[in-house]
């Protein structure tokens, strides 16, 4: 059987065999037929994809890149002349260079390969003619073309940025989970890398050392992660920090290195995490029932920059509301930033009988950006003031908490005022201790000295004559300071009134912004203050509790050991006096520099867009973007830059050629690198300052990230 492949390959001889006859006479004879094959077909480049590859690589030339087909040649005779070879590298057949030719057969074999020399290059070539050594000419996109066509090489530059951190914040925003836990959703907005050639499934964020008090959780999967998470991860919201519920702590710390696919990785950085616990300051409480107002403390320790709340529920046990107690209607506390504890009053009901003593429970629940702590219920005990005596006693579940842990509270003294409105969370006291002891809570309530001291001075209201004895008493070195709830218009007086008197500054708590009112101390209580003094050993040295910051400016550290009061002014603590000036003669927080009034820092950490710098600024620094005031301002801020471009806050808010500080400030300076821009470009409507500190429009949301110069009003 003859095939038609055979019969394209060589010329084909046929025979026809035949017979005469006359019928007398036969005559055998054969007849030869001889067939040659006409290539008429001319060769078709059916593919010229191109080739990419990385700088410096290899690849290979395969079928799927560089075809020719032809119906009647054989792979083995579809050749491609070269005509121009590579540039930036050389072709090879199986290992050896290649200079003129290779057939279609080589392709097909994996024998041809690009060798990539290195360099800078982008892109190489070569060029070819293809023939299928029969006919002239050959089809490319349906046209016979007999002048050589171009093989494109694209070559990829590698990949040598490093994913760069943009955002870095401490995520402290806790949530309560539905099945009990507690977790903190770590997202894009605290954390959050860029890489301009890296997409953000492909930016790593290797795990070099996990958390130690809780774990890392894939939301979507539920799984927990131990080796690795990438940006995308992050920007959908699913890496949740689940807190280990048996563990008191209040903060824990995440290590890890930020990589991509080529193996750049940036230096190792950490990411604490922080929260808070909200619980009651004790347990147990014994009351009397003309006690009046009874507060209960509830505390937060822990990180307090954020607002949190917690609810309230009240168990009546063996009281009753509205017959043994009143609380008030709103079951909820809040704590604002900075605030470490709140007061929840109930008001205990006097009626005068003799009855059984009663028992209640206050218990904290659903808790919003904070953690319950340990001491979720406080129990209190109402005693029956029996024929007007009421002895509370330490018998009350003595075995569990000590006479500190559990309250013991007595009927108000008569003549003295009544507290503010029963239930309500804001009020903020304790019961004067009985010894020398002094506690201090949020800067602006003291205690301290002997309780015989507290009824042996008093406040006289101008106009009704109302004898109010003080809250608490604070002996500073000479100086004696009487605390008073509430008071408006108050005149001291003491047992022995002296002629020869002077002013003393006195603090009224309770208030939203801190009020000084003055009083009148007799000089003779500062001659017997310093009679009873205790002075401390020479070479003490206050051990504060934690470095003072702009966060804590204005709060008070009495330190107990020395018997000195100091006061955070935002950059270190100081001794406090009465005598102490106001915190309005402040200079700039450490790593700010003072210049024409306002306070800047250089931030270099966080590099980022002009919009990521303008948030940065408000969110993190309470302060704005810079505004440039003069050239000689201009030129102290390069100076104070480094010389490096940073972003300042001036920007192109309504249309163009209308420029407005952010700040609000009027733009009386301007120290553009060509002239005032007549137009921007659209997204290019920010500034940023360059070379020699001449300014530059670029786009406020992409692009390179800089550094940035915040700026606030001392």
């Amino acid at each position: 059987m003859v095939t038609q492949e055979f019969m394209l390959k060589a010329a084909l001889t046929l025979f026809a065999r035949f017979t005469i006859s006359n019928g007398l006479q036969t005559q055998h004879g054969v007849f030869e037929i001889t067939l040659e094959t006409v290539d008429r077909a001319l060769p078709v480049v059916t593919r010229n994809k191109g080739l990419r590859l990385a700088q410096g690589a290899v690849g290979l030339l395969s079928s799927d890149l560089l075809q020719l087909t032809d119906p009647d040649t054989p792979a083995e005779n579809l050749t491609f002349f070269l005509t121009q070879l590579p540039s930036h590298g050389h072709l090879c057949l199986r290992g050896k260079l290649l200079q003129h030719s290779f057939t279609q057969h080589d392709v097909d074999s994996r024998g041809v390969t690009y060798q990539h020399s290195g360099g800078r290059s982008q892109v190489d070539c070569f060029t070819f003619v293809a023939t299928d050594r029969t006919n002239q000419g050959f089809v490319v996109d349906g046209k016979v073309w007999e002048e050589p066509v171009r093989f494109t090489i694209q070559v990829d530059q590698l990949d040598k940025t490093v994913p760069q951190i943009t955002h870095l914040r401490s995520p402290s925003q806790v949530g309560l989970l539905k099945n009990g836990c507690y977790g903190i959703y770590i997202t894009s907005q605290v954390l959050k890398a860029s890489d301009p050639d890296t997409e953000d499934d492909q930016i790593i964020f290797k795990i070099l050392r996990g958390p130690l008090h809780g774990h890392l959780q894939n939301t979507t999967t539920g799984e927990r992660i131990h080796d690795k998470f990438c940006q995308k991860d992050l920007n959908s919201k699913t890496i949740l920090y689940i807190i280990s519920p048996s563990l008191q702590v209040n903060s824990d710390i995440l290590e890890f290195q930020i990589m991509d696919p080529t193996g750049n990785a940036a230096t190792p950085q950490i990411l604490e995490l922080r929260w808070s616990h909200i619980e009651w300051s004790q347990t147990e409480y014994e009351v009397c029932e003309n006690v009046g107002l009874l507060p209960l403390e509830v505390t937060r320790r822990g990180y307090s920059m954020d607002s949190a709340f917690v609810g309230v529920e009240v168990n009546q046990v063996s009281a009753t509301v509205g017959k043994d107690f009143t609380v008030t209607p709103s079951k909820l506390i809040q704590f604002d930033p900075g605030m470490s504890t709140k007061m929840w009053n109930i008001a205990i009901t006097y009626d005068g009988l003799e009855e059984d003593d009663e028992v209640f429970e206050v218990i904290l629940n659903s808790p919003v950006n904070a953690v319950l702590g340990t001491k979720t219920k406080a129990a209190v005990k109402i005693l029956d003031s029996k024929g007007g005596q009421c002895h509370p006693s330490n018998s009350f579940n003595q075995s569990k908490h000590s006479t500190w842990e559990k309250g013991s509270w007595h009927p108000l003294p008569s003549g003295s005022s009544s507290p503010t409105t029963a239930g309500s969370p804001h009020l903020e006291r304790r019961p004067p201790p009985s010894s020398r002891q002094l506690v201090i809570t949020k800067g602006d309530t003291l205690w301290g000295i002997d309780s015989t001291e507290l009824s042996q001075r008093r406040l006289r209201t101008h106009g009704n004559g109302k004898a109010v004895h003080p809250f608490s008493v604070f002996r500073n070195g000479t100086d004696i300071i009487y605390n008073y709830h509430g008071m408006v218009s108050l005149k001291l007086e003491g047992d022995s009134f002296s002629a020869h008197k002077r002013k003393a500054k006195m603090p009224i708590i309770s208030q939203p912004h801190e009020t000084i009112r003055e009083a009148e101390l007799p000089q003779a209580d500062k001659v017997e203050s310093t009679a009873n003094s205790h002075f401390p050993r020479q070479g003490q040295r206050p051990l504060f509790p934690k470095n003072c910051s702009v966060e804590l400016k204005g709060l008070f550290h009495f330190e107990e050991s020395i018997h000195k009061l100091y006061q955070c002014d935002g950059i270190a603590w100081k001794a406090w006096s009465p005598q102490t000036k106001g915190l309005g003669d402040k200079s700039c927080p450490s790593g700010w520099h003072l210049h024409l009034g306002y306070c800047h820092t250089l931030i270099t950490r966080e590099k980022g867009t002009w919009a990521t710098a303008t948030r940065a600024c408000r969110e993190q620094h309470q302060g704005n973007l810079v505004t440039v005031f003069s050239r000689q301002h201009m030129r102290w801020l390069w100076e104070m830059g480094g010389r490096k471009p940073f972003w300042i806050g001036l920007k192109n808010q309504v249309h163009s050629g209308h420029w407005e500080w952010i700040g609000g400030e009027p733009v009386s300076f301007t120290n553009w690198k060509k002239g005032a821009p007549q137009r921007s470009k659209p997204g290019k409507n920010c500034v940023l300052v360059q070379k020699r500190g001449k300014w530059q429009l670029k786009n406020c949301n992409k692009g390179k990230a800089h550094n940035f110069v915040c700026s606030r009003k001392l």
